[in-house]
């Protein structure tokens, strides 16, 4: 499957957003053989499968980070992949709410 054919169906298949998931097709194009046929395996199948690398897998990444799409937990497994002290610690790392105080 070409990178090309996994940017339309995630965008018609899966509802992705077409200029986020387009802006991502270098990345989705470099990514590791293995981390991409698993990818590949989702968009046909639904299948959320991976290999593991730092002791991260795709379900892992999401469920430290709940609000990433499936496609952003595969980029972020090669990340982790390529940078495993880097990438590891921007996931585990909660995002903080900040809340500015009204003046009254």
């Amino acid at each position: 499957m070409t990178t090309n054919r996994i940017i339309e169906t995630l965008i018609n298949e899966k509802n992705y957003d077409r200029v986020q998931t387009e802006k991502v097709e270098s990345k989705i194009d470099s990514l590791s053989s293995d981390i991409k046929e698993a990818l590949i395996d989702f968009v046909e199948s639904g299948n959320l499968t991976s290999p593991e690398y730092s002791g991260y897998t795709v379900e892992r990444i999401l469920k430290a980070k709940p609000g990433m799409t499936e496609l952003g937990a595969y980029l972020a497994l090669d990340w982790i992949r390529r940078e495993p002290k880097t990438a590891i610690k921007a996931i585990i790392t909660p995002v903080m709410k900040f809340t500015p105080k009204v003046k009254e």
